[in-house]
């Protein structure tokens, strides 16, 4: 109970200061004391500086002094990051949130992570050790559960499914899904991984979770339309996003990776708000995946089942 109000209290600050700008920590005060999750008692200075000094070795987080201003946060651009520091922040924030809210429960819905409590626990136990993982795994339309033994290198959370990433028994790399995992056994063996490798760096060319080594990295460039202009602007599709030209209702954007299924997908998502200007490989993809939907339409009029 005492560590849930200790992490309170740090979303707390860290969403206080950086909403509300440079503040001094009679500022902070008068706010921390209107909020009932701190029932009336103020913050006095000892306490702040402790939570500053336990907020930075968390999540990285430096709120800075200022004379003339006050505190503010030193590093707002971990904000915009695809951390797991960022990411523990706003999970916490979302769930003080809500959790204040219980007599609205129901007008509140959110998304089912099914694989997030079964097995992630365990794995980020053995990825702690460096210890191989036996997984038995049973993917999407096979009948047998296979056997693997992975080297949990990379956790990914990527469209509400947690994904392990590393070598295996069987190839050089493998991706598992934690959802479609039947057992996961921890077999006390260790491997020796290079620790500047991170999951950024293994995926920075690719879009989702698969590195598919058959493909090279292109140069890509897409025209966005109408609203789809801003939409990419506030969420853009991958890390390599550069908005390189603009018209009076429309915007060129390059990227940067490998133009996987998934990739093609996303844009394909899209529909006319989104085209593909080059390379012409990439084109070509979009053009035969159209043209295999449409395929499927006609072939369904003609059948009667539309």
């Amino acid at each position: 109970m005492r560590q849930n109000l200790m992490y309170k209290a740090y979303v707390w600050l860290i969403t206080t200061i950086r909403d509300n700008g440079p503040m001094t920590l009679s500022d902070i005060n008068v706010l921390w004391i209107k909020d009932k999750v701190n029932e009336g008692v103020g913050l006095d200075r000892s306490k702040f500086f402790r939570y500053r000094n336990e907020i930075e070795e968390i999540f990285h987080v430096t709120i800075e002094y200022n004379n003339k201003h006050g505190y503010y946060i030193k590093n707002p651009e971990i904000f915009r990051k695809d951390s797991i520091e960022n990411w523990m922040l706003s999970t916490l924030a979302v769930n003080y949130a809500i959790g204040e809210c219980t007599d609205i429960k129901d007008r509140i819905g959110v998304e089912n992570i099914p694989s997030s409590e079964r097995f992630l626990k365990d794995i980020v136990q053995v990825m702690k050790k460096n210890q191989i993982l036996h997984i038995s795994y049973q993917a999407y339309g096979r009948d047998r559960v296979s056997h693997y033994s992975v080297q949990p290198y990379f956790l990914k959370l990527y469209h509400q499914r947690w994904y392990l990433i590393g070598p295996s028994d069987s190839r050089p790399v493998i991706t598992l899904a934690l959802d479609r995992m039947k057992r996961v056994r921890n077999t006390g063996l260790e491997f020796l991984m290079d620790s500047s490798l991170t999951v950024t760096d293994y995926l920075k060319d690719c879009y989702g979770v698969m590195k598919d080594e058959t493909l090279e990295v292109e140069d890509i460039l897409i025209r966005a339309f109408g609203t789809e202009v801003n939409y990419l602007r506030d969420l853009p599709l991958h890390g390599s996003q550069r908005e390189v030209k603009q018209g009076e209702d429309w915007a060129d954007f390059r990227f940067k990776l490998r133009p996987s299924w998934d990739f093609i997908g996303k844009l394909m998502e899209r529909g006319d708000r989104l085209k593909v200007l080059e390379p012409e490989s990439v084109v070509a993809k979009i053009w035969t995946k159209h043209a295999e939907s449409v395929k499927l339409y006609k072939e369904n009029e003609e059948s009667g089942e539309v």
